[in-house]
């Protein structure tokens, strides 16, 4: 085993053996170790009811926690070269300094710390276990909180489907921040403290900057105080009308009756006027239907009657329908048809009024003849003109 003692640029080759075994192992076995602590990390947070979530757990954070294992196994196979990448320098630095004596004017170089590739290596190393790490805690906490607002969403808190949202948006911006310092600190060198009192001069500058972002973001504090709405509700504004889906940092997601996912900024739900349908408990639906002339007075009636009936009985309206013969329109007779449609029953405010359409549909040809069309007649006979040329009027004829 003498060969292991043999020297390549300076380092024995037992060395450059140990650097590749590590690496090996670090490489086959990172999934393996990132899935039993993934698991002994959830058991130890979490109570034995909730076993049937470590699995998707152990998914979740597997890929950003197999990425920090490698690379702690990455720096260990590293540091059994580092005595050869210390002596690789890659450059000196130095400052000007005055001489002490100052009695030649002249100035020397005081030779500063030497910046080595292992002190490269180790401040890449710093730099990607920080942000693998962080990583990790974020994944972790979109885990927590989607599994808090799943829990929510079964039990119909929707203030709480409402808060944990932005709550886990407000701490991944703080654990990130903070990521921010630490790499400054750790691998930059800077004086994060001189940094944090130097960023008060210049918060001023910052604020007017993000000027539209910290308004968004107040109005979202804001919502949440005033609870205007809560997610689920179905609201009108600036024109666009929907189901709140998510109140965000920034903006909130309102889905629109074609299925449309509009982003609307937070600020502007403060300003403006909002109409919040839900808290009445019902939105109102308005429209006018005809019938064809030449039905009886008793099939008016019975269609009038029946029309009423069928919005009645359905599980999904509230209060009694409106519904009378309004007017004599140019082709038809029109009938008005009004009533309320539950909201927050599960069901969506379209497809009740679409099931309804379909019934009055049912009911207009099967007492009446249906739906007339809009008809003109074309009335036969001689062509005259009254208008005569001036030709025509000298002649006399």
């Amino acid at each position: 085993m003498e060969f292991l003692n043999e020297k390549i640029f300076g380092l024995a080759i037992i060395f450059y053996i140990r650097f590749a075994v590590i690496l090996a192992v670090g490489f086959l076995f990172k999934g393996l170790i990132s899935k039993f602590l993934s698991k002994y990390v959830f058991k130890i947070f979490t109570s034995a009811r909730d076993a049937d979530h470590s699995d998707s757990f152990a998914a979740h954070i597997r890929k950003p926690l197999s990425n920090f294992i490698f690379t702690i196994f990455a720096y260990i196979a590293v540091m059994q070269l580092a005595t050869l990448l210390d002596d690789i320098n890659l450059f000196s630095n130095r400052v000007k300094s005055i001489d002490s004596a100052l009695t030649n004017g002249s100035k020397a170089l005081a030779a500063g710390k030497q910046f080595t590739l292992m002190d490269l290596i180790e401040r890449i190393f710093f730099f990607v276990q920080i942000f693998t790490f962080t990583n990790m805690v974020v994944k972790t906490l979109n885990y927590v909180f989607k599994t808090l607002t799943d829990k929510a969403r079964e039990k119909g808190d929707k203030e709480r489907q409402q808060l944990l949202p932005l709550l886990r948006d407000v701490l991944k911006v703080l654990v990130w921040a903070g990521t921010v310092f630490v790499i400054l600190g750790a691998v930059f060198k800077v004086n994060v403290a001189a940094l944090i009192a130097g960023l008060g001069v210049g918060g001023i500058a910052i604020a007017f900057a993000l000027k539209d972002s910290l308004e968004n973001l107040l109005s979202s504090f804001m919502i949440l105080l005033d609870k205007p709405f809560v997610i689920g509700d179905y609201i009108k504004i600036s024109g666009t009308e929907g189901n709140v889906e998510n109140v965000g940092f920034r903006s909130t997601l309102i889905r629109t009756p074609d299925k449309t996912l509009v982003s609307m900024p937070n600020r502007n739900l403060i300003s403006n006027s909002l109409e919040n349908y839900s808290e009445r408990g019902a939105k109102r639906v308005k429209m006018v239907i005809g019938a064809e002339y030449g039905l009886s007075v008793a099939q008016l009636k019975t269609i009038v009657a029946e029309i009423a009936k069928r919005i009645e009985g359905h599980e999904n309206t509230v209060g009694k329908p409106t519904v009378n013969v309004d007017s004599f329109a140019d082709s038809a007779i029109a009938i008005n048809v009004a009533y309320f449609v539950k909201l927050g029953t599960g069901a969506s405010f379209e497809s009740v009024k679409e099931e309804l359409n379909f019934e009055i549909y049912e009911v207009m040809y099967q007492y009446g003849t249906g739906f007339p069309y809009p008809t003109q007649t074309s009335i036969e006979g001689k062509p005259f003109d009254h208008v005569t040329t001036k030709t025509d009027a000298g002649s006399g004829l």
